[in-house]
């Protein structure tokens, strides 16, 4: 009867949702836009913790949170301001720590990250206190640009979270969403926090949950997307962290197939310039 008690307790339970940030107020306003939907008028157990560094676009972010808040009448958010340079492990450390009222449950969460309600509910039952973490798999979306050509014929977003081969990929080498109890992120020791800037910090985490007594449960989700944006590589980077980043971005832009055609695409359309040549000289 205990062990079923506790499973309600899991499947009820709170979620705070950590979001480290820095500028992109503009990706934040759509970030808000699925929150509002998804975890206040579909789930309502959900707590937001923003951790926003440095000055720059401040007022904006505070202010969407704010408008949020009175419009739909939610109060359950936290904004922390860093005065200092972005670290995603960092954000995700302070969020995590800052929580005051006893284990909750965290769900680690970037700015361009769309998911469902169903997700949220996965999110809380492959996750267990001192047993077990949850490693979603998500799946990334292409360059809109190229999958639907031009910008006239991009679809409204929600109509673009379609899993086939040429809309997107499995990140099946991302670990940087997570569901886990705080007692055991602060129990492992958390983030490696002299990772700085871009990659490292999630797989870090990972490996040291990995060597834990704790089960990982790493399974794909259809609830959860990473949509697409462009991704730049600071050139302040050291070499292995750039050369990642570079990859990254490779992967990011389009399918194997589509970035063929694109590299070849002066020879298919010269193919095509003689096919016409061709065709044109066959009439005469």
């Amino acid at each position: 009867m205990k062990a079923k008690d506790e499973r309600v307790d899991t499947a009820s339970m709170l979620i705070n949702i950590v979001v480290p940030l820095a500028k992109r107020a503009d990706k934040f306003r759509h970030f808000m836009h699925n929150f509002r939907e998804v975890c206040v008028r579909q789930d309502g157990r959900i707590y937001l913790t923003v951790v926003y560094f440095g000055k720059d676009q401040m007022s904006e972010v505070k202010g969407i949170l704010e408008n949020t808040s009175r419009e739909i009448n939610f109060k359950n958010f936290t904004l922390i301001q860093l005065n200092e340079e972005f670290s995603r492990g960092r954000g995700l450390d302070v969020g995590a720590r800052a929580w005051k009222g006893g284990n909750i449950l965290l769900f680690f969460c970037d700015v361009d990250i769309y998911f469902t309600a169903e997700f949220l509910d996965s999110c809380r039952l492959n996750a267990q206190p001192g047993k077990k973490v949850f490693y979603p798999v998500l799946f990334s979306q292409y360059n809109p640009s190229l999958i639907y050509g031009h910008h006239d014929n991009i679809p409204p977003i929600e109509q673009q979270l379609v899993i086939k081969k040429d809309t997107g990929f499995w990140r099946d080498f991302g670990f940087g969403m997570t569901c886990q109890y705080r007692s055991d992120f602060i129990n492992i020791g958390g983030f490696d926090l002299d990772i700085k800037g871009w990659g490292g910090e999630d797989v870090h985490l990972y490996r040291k949950y990995l060597h834990s007594n704790l089960l990982v449960v790493r399974s794909p989700s259809r609830g959860l997307f990473h949509l697409w944006h462009e991704k730049r590589c600071a050139d302040e980077l050291p070499p292995d962290q750039y050369k990642m980043c570079m990859q990254s971005k490779a992967m990011n832009e389009a399918s194997h197939g589509q970035l063929g055609m694109l590299f070849f695409r002066h020879e298919i359309e010269a193919h095509l310039r003689k096919q016409k040549h061709h065709g044109a000289g066959k009439k005469t």
